[in-house]
């Protein structure tokens, strides 16, 4: 039989175990909250995004575009897509591609519609989190008018859908200034003027610059992110768009892997482990733009090559570095006679002279890419 002492001592002992225990899960619970939280699937979890969507202008006349200094300044300091594209032509069926991957028969600019189907807010909604739509000029809180002043509702897409809660539909006067009270995922839509829709770039730049600096200041020491990006291009530009995320976890670099609305979006799902909307099922995530994932892919530059002409060339291994390995390697311009496997090595034998521009690319296993040029030049005989 166990004395009472001896009850009282392992009582004691469990007590002091429990006690550590909590203290270790405390102390281990707020080491990782000191970092930028990890999803599952290589992306970041930030606490908030928010995303700001301006109007109809193509990548070039945006950035290096000295009428844009605060957009530019975002894009220098974070990451800067420069083959960023939309969807299609007009406006109205980009947004709805961006916040419910379709759509959803779209075709033009009319108002309005209702849609039931998935998307960003629902999604969000069903896992446990939040969303918030702030449109400039929205006349009040639900409103479901077509056009009130500057404001549009073709570049308002949740208000088409039954789903989102008509509170969730916001006037831009509702963003918060204690940042920390956003939703998790908060979509911005100036007006018609300050979204470069009918007034100037600079005129949506310095809306850009008093509206939201503050909260990309603060994005980048409370694990959040800003996006922005453009609904289309002016139609000069083959629909090529600047877009660029800033904050927390971002890693500064210019990025040129090929994305779009949909791989934005499929971003933004993954970060939060939602359900997939439309066609962000089949799109690929990015990845490579985190201080949490690797570092950028990059193919070594081999250096000029020269061969002689019906001569089989030394074998040529390409390398890359960066990224997730394994590499699928091509190659364009290479002189005819010379191929390239997907591990890099190019072999061959050349049958036509010239000099001839090669652009190597390598692919990483998460889908990121780069390439380098070179010059090949093949000789004839005696030379």
């Amino acid at each position: 039989m166990t004395s009472p002492i001896k009850r009282r001592l392992v009582a004691a002992a469990t007590a002091l175990a429990t006690a550590t225990a909590a203290f270790a899960v405390t102390l281990t619970a707020a080491t990782v909250t000191a970092s930028p939280a990890v999803a599952a699937n290589g992306v970041p979890r930030p606490d908030h995004v928010v995303l700001v969507i301006f109007e109809n202008k193509k990548a070039n006349s945006i950035f290096g575009n000295a009428q844009a200094p605060y957009i530019n300044s975002l894009a220098n300091n974070g990451a800067k897509f420069t083959q960023s594209f939309a969807i299609e032509h007009p406006s109205e069926p980009n947004y709805l591609d961006l916040f419910s991957g379709s759509n959803q028969g779209v075709t033009d600019d009319s108002c309005p519609h209702t849609f039931g189907t998935a998307n960003q807010a629902s999604l969000l909604i069903s896992a446990g989190l939040t969303f918030g739509g702030y449109s400039e000029g929205l006349p009040s809180v639900g409103s479901t008018t077509c056009s009130s002043g500057r404001y549009a509702r073709k570049h308002n897409p949740w208000v088409n859908f039954s789903n989102v809660p008509s509170a969730d539909n916001m006037p831009f006067t509702s963003f918060p200034t204690d940042y920390t009270q956003l939703p998790t995922v908060s979509w911005v839509v100036p007006d018609l003027c300050n979204d470069m829709h009918d007034c100037t770039i600079a005129t949506g730049d310095t809306w850009l610059q008093n509206n939201m600096s503050a909260y990309a200041n603060w994005a980048t020491t409370h694990n959040s992110l800003l996006i922005v990006t453009f609904d289309e291009d002016d139609g000069s530009g083959g629909n090529n768009i600047a877009t660029l995320f800033y904050g927390a976890g971002v890693r500064t670099g210019t990025y040129t892997e090929h994305i779009d609305h949909f791989n934005v979006l499929r971003t933004m799902e993954d970060m939060y482990g939602t359900g997939y909307a439309g066609a962000s099922a089949s799109a690929t995530p990015i990845t490579d733009v985190w201080t949490t994932s690797p570092s950028p892919v990059t193919v070594t530059n081999p250096g000029s090559q020269t061969s002689t002409v019906g001569n089989a060339i030394t074998p040529l291994q390409l390398q890359a570095s960066g990224g997730t390995a394994p590499y699928t390697f091509t190659a364009t311009g290479l002189p005819a006679g010379l191929s390239i496997s997907t591990g890099g090595l190019i072999t061959g034998t050349p049958t036509t002279t010239g000099t001839y521009t090669v652009t190597a690319s390598a692919t990483d296993s998460l889908g990121a890419s780069s390439s380098t040029t070179f010059t090949w030049t093949v000789r004839k005989h005696g030379h």
